[in-house]
């Protein structure tokens, strides 16, 4: 049996239409459409569907020919707006993106879209769709390309055998069933052991796109009833009930199930309406504007996600940008669709030619971006719009080794170990460590893991970091030798970042000192004493460093003109010493105390050489002391090391 070309079916624009328009809006402003994520779910099952009928419409003996003929088709429709959008993206990210240490994993997901891998990079990365940071990855959106692109890899090879086989061959007939359910079991199972992986992969996703390909198979084979336009209403209000309401269920499963259904619903009232007497409710999706959007929906997709993304690294999602957005959005989209999209789909060139030709072009193009991309990462520095493209002023890097470094002559210290431990704080004195390492001829050994800190004096540690800290203090006890150093760095403030500062500072402060329990303080206590009991035993000299201010805004985010108007930035990058001073004061208790206990401790305190007298700031005037909230630049490095080798040198004079 072979198949018409199939007609145009406006529903179906205006069911992409609705799609498109959820996840713009849920993007935007998740608050407006707590569910307007759903519409990538509406998706899926509608690629389903619409792939189904293309295959079936261009049958061919020769299983060669007929996916030669399929993969030529999909790379004119889809890769030309993809790469375009793509290598924008890398150039204005290079341009107005300060980088910072999610850069290479923002990086490793753009790598990963042009070769149809984004949702992989994404799944195996920190973090998942809803994490906070996720909003400013600016191919975040690609996971669903990702999803479909590997589609389209089995997909073919399935729907031949059922084409060719399903008179014949009851497996034919079961192939796609069987693994849609099997995809359906494993969504169930995923998404509870794995949710990550659930969200981003093809596999727990692949019966939300199978589902539209059994819907096609089963109306391919009989005639559609005039009664099934009466699924439109109710299979609407399923996808409308989806978008408006936040699924409290696990997602994909069960969560997606009802806007899955729902969308089968549409699409069986679509095919089943006849062209003469059609439902109201499809003559609605069939209105011109909205069939419109439909038809940009691919190229609305794949800016609507950069361009919100790299307003929200600048300007901000406020004010006029507010009104810009969606007028920007359709511009580029409109253009993407009839400059880009259109004349290479129905390039004559690009069907009247043999489909390897075509495939061999695309793959050169492919390589192509994908060199560029990477020498625009190279060389980001060089292209930066930003004042952080100075990474020696601004990243905690290891000082070059090309770079000389002062020698200081202390004979006690020469060739002993400096251990370096701790969580992303310890990474951020690595400049620091590493020139005082090279004055005094230590052997500097690094260890940090972001997150797990070592005897934060806060509150008691996690069962992942504690395995992580004896890990270490293993390996202090392996390598270490009486009169090495030991620095254990780690944030040991609260966090401002992501408050509400409504109230007035002097609330919110008062209520962070107050979150602190008596349970939390004996916990960090003996938490402090299991570490330091390890280490004075080896005869070392342990340096913890006393909390460090803490801000409400990041530094390498609001100090650009096109940024610092940027609500992220409305906190400021000061903060009044006194607070600081009071919330660190528990802490401050407890290392006097540990001090006393353990005469290997040693407490080092560099606030008063980072804060003036009643204000800490993150800038020393136009050079930054603090990259982000928390975590030293460069530049703040080079400004406690005097102090440091200070230390070191009273250390060194201390008997053995």
């Amino acid at each position: 049996m072979s198949y018409p070309t199939p007609r145009h079916n406006g529903a179906i624009d205006g069911m992409r239409a609705l799609a498109v328009i959820a996840v713009i809006v849920f993007h935007a402003n998740g608050s407006l459409l707590p569910g307007g994520f759903t519409g990538v779910d509406l998706f899926f099952v509608v690629s389903g569907f619409v792939i189904s009928q293309s295959l079936a419409s261009r049958p061919s003996d020769r299983l060669s020919s007929y996916l030669l003929d399929f993969y030529r088709r999909r790379v004119l429709r889809l890769l030309p707006a993809l790469l375009l959008v793509l290598m924008a993206t890398f150039v204005l990210s290079a341009l107005f993106m300060p980088r910072a240490w999610r850069n290479e994993q923002f990086d490793q997901t753009g790598l990963g879209a042009l070769v149809g891998a984004g949702n992989i990079v994404l799944a195996w990365q920190d973090g998942d769709y809803f994490s906070p940071g996720a909003d400013l990855n600016p191919f975040l959106h690609t996971w669903t390309l990702g999803v479909e692109e590997q589609f389209y890899l089995l997909f073919p090879l399935v729907f031949f055998a059922w084409l060719r086989g399903r008179h014949r061959y009851a497996m034919a007939r079961w192939l796609l069933p069987v693994l849609a359910l099997a995809s359906l079991a494993l969504a169930a199972y995923q998404t509870t052991a794995s949710p990550t992986q659930a969200f981003y992969l093809l596999p727990a996703r692949l019966w939300e796109l199978a589902a539209g390909a059994l819907l096609y198979q089963q109306l391919a084979t009989r005639d559609a009833a005039a009664h099934w336009q009466r699924w439109a209403m109710p299979g609407l209000a399923l996808v409308l009930v989806g978008f408006a309401f936040a699924p409290e269920l696990p997602f994909p499963f069960p969560g997606a199930a009802g806007t899955v259904v729902g969308t089968l619903m549409l699409l069986v009232a679509a095919a089943s309406t006849p062209e003469d007497r059609p439902h109201a409710l499809l003559r609605l999706l069939r209105w011109a504007p909205l069939a419109y959007i439909g038809r940009l929906s691919y190229s609305l997709y794949l800016w609507h996600w950069p361009v919100l993304v790299l307003l929200r690294w600048t300007y901000g999602m406020q004010g006029m940008a507010l009104w810009a957005y969606p007028v920007l959005l359709l511009a580029l989209a409109s253009a993407s669709y009839h400059w880009v999209e259109c004349p290479i789909r129905h390039a004559r060139a690009g069907h009247r030619g043999h489909p390897g030709k075509v495939l061999a072009v695309a793959l050169a193009a492919v390589v192509a971006s994908g060199a560029s991309a990477w020498g625009i990462i190279q060389y980001s520095e060089h292209l930066s719009l930003s004042t952080t493209r100075d990474g020696y002023m601004w990243r905690a890097q290891r000082h070059p080794a090309w770079m000389p470094v002062e020698s200081i002559d202390a004979p006690s210290l020469s060739g002993r170990s400096l251990f370096v431990a701790g969580d992303s704080h310890a990474a951020a004195y690595r400049t620091m460590v590493t020139m005082a390492a090279r004055q005094f001829d230590l052997q500097l050994r690094m260890d940090e893991r972001g997150g797990c800190g070592i005897a934060n004096l806060l509150r008691a540690s996690s069962a992942e970091c504690i395995a992580y800290r004896d890990q270490v203090l293993a390996k202090i006890e392996r390598e270490a030798r009486p009169g090495d150093i030991v620095l254990l760095a780690s944030l040991r403030m609260q966090e401002l970042r992501g408050l509400d500062w409504s109230a007035g500072d002097a609330v919110v402060f008062r209520q962070l000192r107050e979150a602190r329990t008596l349970a939390d303080a004996t916990a960090a206590e003996a938490d402090a004493e299991a570490v330091l009991s390890r280490l004075q035993a080896l005869g070392v000299h342990v340096v913890m460093d006393a909390p460090m201010p803490v801000f409400k805004s990041a530094a390498y985010r609001c100090s650009d003109p096109f940024n610092r108007m940027n609500p992220a930035c409305a906190g400021g990058l000061g903060v009044s010493r006194a607070e600081m001073e009071a919330l660190r004061a528990p802490q401050m208790a407890l290392l006097d105390k540990l001090a006393a206990r353990y005469p290997a401790l040693h407490v080092w305190d560099p606030l008063p050489l980072l804060c003036q007298a009643t204000t800490c700031t993150a800038m020393d005037g136009e050079q930054p002391l603090f990259f982000d909230q928390d975590h030293l630049s460069g530049h703040g490095n080079r400004v406690l090391l005097p102090d440091f080798d200070r230390l070191l040198l009273e250390i060194g004079e201390a008997p053995r």
